[in-house]
């Protein structure tokens, strides 16, 4: 152990968006704080993400925004699924945890200019403003710490790790035509060369890098201890209260006190081999893009202490289309198909009849519903996303990036399957030929009058947003024409746990019987989420994990002057 200390007020469990912010808001209050990651790296599966946070109502938000705009919102997307003590704290700390944070710590966060609601035509539902991601972060001035992060995923970055964002993949698709873009690109490529060759990697972070980057930033800052590659194998509890917690790493165990509390922010049950089987469809697999530690300890934890996992969700995890390809160390990339190609015009997914079963241009979540629904008698079969030439030299598909960068060894490696035609296409997937050509046939149609007849692909701002706005007369519908065409299995995965530990409004764990294990905690993926396995916008884990990680430090702190 490198904490020489035996008793803190407060332990955080787990360093992703919610854990950092538990232990950076405790530390603020005023409180002795340590932090502990089961990994070797800090940072989560925030650290993979985009980093967006759902919060309605911050200081970056609209005036037009409202309390109550958000609430009718989220009572039409959760139905009777919505916990209103636990939906109305959040709606009332969110936008305190932002302007916490950001007057008081490193961290900052800017709007996007244009992100509607996933559910954009419920009432309430609002275009922008509510979608806040953080600010890119110059992560030089960690100096040799930079490497206590975890890295993004490989799979999206560029030139072996150099990070972009939604800004930077602009400029880069515009540098052949633009001055400006290609000024851009040339300061990107020449700052991410000097930072390999000083950090061994970019410094440049942005997206759930550049979220985690600034919270550990803050938490150094703050003097705050950290512990890596270190579990907690048991909670200590005495007369009904959470005391302490028994850690172990390779130095060895001890028991430390924690005068205020202990907080979950584990990252769920992802990849709990149990409770994936348990609580999961069938049909899901073992496919995931969350951090491997994601492994139910924190609630198993808690159970042993009296808690107990919600119910009655809609889905117990967030879903993702996910496709998979083998890197060259012989890992497996699990590359979730979020924002960049499915709603772009030119592209159709198809079942294993070769038949459309959703608006490609639908959110994530919502696409992956689809598809359990279409794989419920045949979990091992895989869906297609189908393009032509046009489209992946324009956009890319999946792995591969626009103008066909990386195409070629793609194709040699299995992750795309390429064909002359339609016809040969459907032989090589093992597709009915007559029925990939009648579906191909009919969406062209689509791409000519503009409308999706069969689900409503680009109906909405949310979808429209996601296609090219350069294309019409529908921003999400091309035809498929110009061989060859492309192809790209795609199956359901998941992107993080919905079912976690019931907790109270302060994020403090309850017993089925309804009262709170007293100093015990939970936040981010280990609590029981507000969203109920519904999906309302970008964001909506990391906002509430942040939110109820601010709360719960806040919870901890009171009984003295230190949160006032």
């Amino acid at each position: 152990m490198t904490s020489a200390a035996n008793e803190v007020d407060v332990l955080v469990l787990g360093s992703g968006a919610g854990g950092m912010t538990a232990a950076l808001c405790a530390a603020a209050f005023g409180l002795d704080v340590l932090l502990v990651e089961k990994a070797a790296v800090l940072g989560g599966t925030t650290a993979r993400s985009a980093g967006s946070v759902w919060i309605p109502n911050s200081r970056h938000a609209p005036a037009t925004d409202t309390p109550e705009h958000a609430l009718t919102y989220l009572r039409g997307v959760l139905g009777n699924r919505l916990d209103g003590p636990l939906v109305a704290a959040f709606l009332r700390a969110g936008p305190e945890m932002i302007a916490f944070l950001e007057d008081r710590t490193s961290v900052a966060f800017r709007a996007y200019a244009h992100h509607p609601d996933y559910l954009a035509t419920l009432d309430g539902a609002t275009l922008r403003g509510r979608v806040l991601e953080p600010l890119p972060f110059n992560a030089a001035v960690l100096g040799p710490r930079l490497a206590s992060l975890r890295r993004p995923l490989p799979e999206f970055t560029l030139f072996g790790g150099m990070m972009v964002d939604r800004t930077d993949i602009g400029h880069l698709l515009n540098a052949g035509k633009s001055i400006a873009s290609m000024r851009h690109v040339v300061r990107l490529v020449a700052r991410y060369t000097a930072d390999r060759a000083w950090f061994g990697r970019g410094a440049r972070l942005v997206m759930g890098n550049a979220l985690v980057g600034r919270l550990y930033h803050s938490l150094l800052q703050r003097d705050v201890p950290i512990l890596t590659s270190t579990t907690a194998s048991r909670l200590i509890e005495e007369n009904g209260r959470i005391v302490g917690a028994e850690l172990a790493n390779s130095s060895g165990s001890r028991d430390l006190r924690c005068r205020r509390g202990v907080i979950l922010a584990t990252g769920g049950f992802s990849n709990d081999v149990t409770l994936r089987q348990e609580l999961m469809p069938a049909a899901l697999g073992a496919r995931s893009p969350v951090v491997e530690t994601a492994t139910g300890d924190g609630i198993r934890l808690a159970k042993g202490a009296g808690g107990h996992l919600g119910a009655d969700h809609a889905s117990n995890a967030f879903w993702a289309p996910v496709s998979l390809r083998t890197r060259a160390d012989g890992s497996q990339a699990v590359f979730p198909h979020l924002v960049l190609d499915r709603g772009k015009p030119g592209l159709i997914a198809v079942n294993p009849e070769g038949v459309r079963f959703v608006s490609e241009a639908t959110n994530y979540h919502l696409f992956v519903e689809a598809m359990l629904a279409e794989l419920r008698e045949r979990a091992a079969e895989p869906c297609f996303l189908i393009c032509d030439d046009d489209f992946i030299a324009k956009y890319g598909l999946g792995m591969v990036r626009p103008r066909r960068i990386n195409l070629r060894r793609s194709i040699a490696e299995g992750y795309v399957v390429c064909a002359s035609s339609l016809a040969e296409l459907a032989a090589t997937l093992r597709l009915p030929t007559a029925p990939l050509a009648a579906t191909v046939a009919r969406h062209n149609a689509f791409a000519a009058s503009g409308v999706d007849e069969d689900f409503g692909k680009g109906g909405d701002a949310y979808q429209r947003n996601l296609g090219d706005p350069a294309h019409g007369p529908n921003p999400c519908i091309g035809p498929l024409a110009k061989p060859p065409f492309y192809a790209v299995k795609i199956y359901p995965g998941d992107i993080g746990t919905s079912c976690g530990l019931v907790t109270n409004e302060h994020a403090q764990v309850l017993r089925r019987d309804g009262t709170c294990i007293a100093g015990l905690y939970a936040c981010g993926n280990d609590m029981n989420s507000i969203m109920a396995g519904t999906y309302p916008g970008p964001g909506i884990t990391l906002g509430p994990a942040m939110t109820f990680g601010f709360v719960a430090a806040r919870h901890a702190a009171r009984g003295s002057a230190l949160a006032s």
